[in-house]
């Protein structure tokens, strides 16, 4: 029997430092999954949360089972997803009347299906594969924590009998009525602020874990962001990341985040890192980023070659790209971005790609392959012939490139970001301007 307690632990870990990331991003899933609980009005709720770096799954078991939560939510991300599942598997056995939560890009059943994790995911009870702020609260809100209660609540996937069941979908979240995390006062400071002005993507590239975009009107209003905007001014913030799938897919989000800039002045001195996708790009969008205190724009075309990018249900037309790239450079810093390992490219093409993007005059960023657990590994056709590391997801070999082949190049993209004076992380090269 689990208990019906209100004492909930919430937990995630930060990848491992490298040169080639970015400042402190927050664990926004984490603390948006604690500003909701917050607001609820949640009767006896005792909340504490674990934001780790370095320290062990033994070491926050301990003080986890110390805390003796009802409720324990873990921040499942690929790479926290090891220690995520060493520590539930450490306090389900300390206790196991406790209900043990993942949710996140990692909380997948298939994920939790591989090797390294089979055992141990028997630890856990219940899977948030959609959205997790509602879903969240719901859980710690019912008094009868029984599998077949459970069952009953929309968004949740319940381990039952060693097998894995989906209740009804969740209705998606009204982005706007959210808790904030950033007004609540929760998130540390320094380091870039996160914010999602919509959720989803129009396109449904199969290596992507962006997912569908449902609701294009679903966004947050000026007003929010304003006020979003004055929480991370309090914080000291001095970079925002936009951590939607671009600037410009979503006409009513950009118009919200425009305006709420010019009322409040929040980026005029301030930097702004977001995704582009060339082929929408208007001149509202260069305005805007002309008012930016400084722009860093991501344009990720992931290959140059027509086949590849259609086995991977990418759409990119190259043609206009050097005239888009011109603009963009004209107001920001630009980085290009590829892919090394897709299915269906091979090693000759992907230099190709690779000739052709330090060409551009841009900052470029080539990415290994990683089969994601809501992307390819659940969406690549059998003839793909995947094999992948089973913790890192990194590609190993797959169609167009034989075993060995991606090892060789990774070492390749590392000895030329070293020449380019670039730098070398653990899933991606950078490049200067060539």
């Amino acid at each position: 029997m689990k208990r019906s307690g209100r004492r909930v632990a919430l937990l995630a870990w930060y990848p491992a430092e490298n040169p080639a990331m970015p400042p402190f991003i927050p664990n926004m899933g984490m603390y948006m999954i604690a500003a909701g609980l917050n607001a609820a009005g949640i009767e006896g709720l005792d909340l504490r949360i674990w934001d780790e770096r370095t320290r062990s799954a033994a070491e926050v078991a301990a003080e986890v089972a110390a805390f003796n939560p009802d409720i324990i939510g873990g921040s499942a991300f690929l790479w926290s997803l090891p220690a995520l599942v060493q520590t539930a598997q450490l306090l389900a056995k300390d206790d196991p009347s406790r209900l043990i939560v993942l949710g996140g890009p990692s909380a997948r059943p298939n994920m939790l299906a591989l090797a390294p994790f089979r055992d141990a995911a028997a630890a856990i009870d219940v899977l948030v594969e959609g959205e997790g702020e509602a879903v969240f609260t719901a859980l710690v809100q019912a008094q009868d924590r029984r599998p077949e209660a459970l069952s009953r609540i929309p968004g949740v996937t319940l381990r039952q009998k060693g097998d894995w069941t989906r209740s009804p979908p969740a209705p998606r979240a009204v982005l706007d009525l959210l808790a904030s995390p950033y007004q609540q006062g929760l998130i540390p400071a320094g380091g870039i602020g996160l914010m999602e002005t919509y959720r989803g993507c129009p396109f449904t590239c199969s290596f992507c874990e962006w997912g569908v975009m449902e609701a294009p009107k679903n966004v947050l209003s000026t007003a929010r962001i304003a006020g979003e905007f004055a929480a991370m001014d309090r914080l000291g913030l001095n970079a925002l990341l936009l951590a939607d799938a671009g600037l410009n897919l979503n006409g009513q989000a950009f118009t919200a985040l425009r305006r709420a800039a010019e009322e409040t002045g929040f980026l005029k001195h301030r930097a702004l890192i977001a995704e582009v996708y060339p082929k929408s790009l208007t001149e509202d969008h260069i305005r805007f980023l002309e008012k930016v205190g400084a722009p860093h724009i991501g344009v990720g075309l992931q290959s140059f070659d027509d086949a590849t990018l259609r086995h991977v249900e990418r759409k990119f037309d190259p043609s206009r790209l050097g005239g888009l790239l011109g603009v963009l450079r004209s107001v920001a810093s630009v980085t290009t971005e590829i892919i090394m390992g897709l299915p269906g490219d091979t090693p000759d093409s992907f230099l190709s790609s690779f000739a052709r993007a330090r060409a551009l005059g841009t900052g470029l960023r080539v990415y290994h392959c990683a089969v994601l657990p809501s992307a390819l590994m659940a969406r690549a056709p059998a003839e793909d012939l995947m094999d992948y590391d089973e913790v890192t997801l990194k590609m190993r070999s797959c169609r167009g490139w034989p075993p060995g082949s991606l090892d060789l190049m990774a070492q390749r993209m590392s000895d030329e970001a070293a020449a380019a004076g670039g730098a070398s992380g653990d899933y991606f090269w950078i490049f200067p301007p060539a």
